[in-house]
């Protein structure tokens, strides 16, 4: 298929940015909405949390050359391959729960982007 090898590089960057993020922000801790902003230097001062802001850049970088290519009814619902990938690296990497239900939920997700992207 056109296009899909860097759809999954983007997606894959972009997922791999989030559980970094959140790496950085369990070293950082706690922020509320309000308060991001006054601690937003800090925040970057965990590497972390500046690796994800850059593999998100690269990230959107390769998506630009995703969405002049591929036709974007196929390419944006590829990323939800992302929540697969995230869904994965919380419960192996982070330690976090999964539970039963939010397996099922993840299922319907990937059930749904097979569909879309053989048609």
């Amino acid at each position: 298929m056109k296009g899909v090898p860097l759809i999954l590089s983007a997606v894959l960057l972009g997922a791999i940015a989030q559980v970094v993020l959140k790496r950085g922000m369990q070293i950082y801790g706690e922020v509320s909405a309000g308060g991001v902003w006054g601690q937003l230097i800090p925040i970057l001062k965990v590497p972390q949390v500046l690796i994800g802001f850059l593999l998100y850049g690269l990230s959107s970088v390769l998506w630009i050359a995703v969405v002049s290519n591929v036709d974007l009814s196929l390419a944006y619902p590829m990323v939800s391959v992302a929540y697969v990938v995230v869904f994965l690296a919380s419960w192996l990497l982070l330690g976090e729960q999964i539970s039963p239900l939010r397996t099922t939920g993840l299922a319907v997700i990937v059930t749904g982007v097979i569909i879309i992207s053989r048609s």
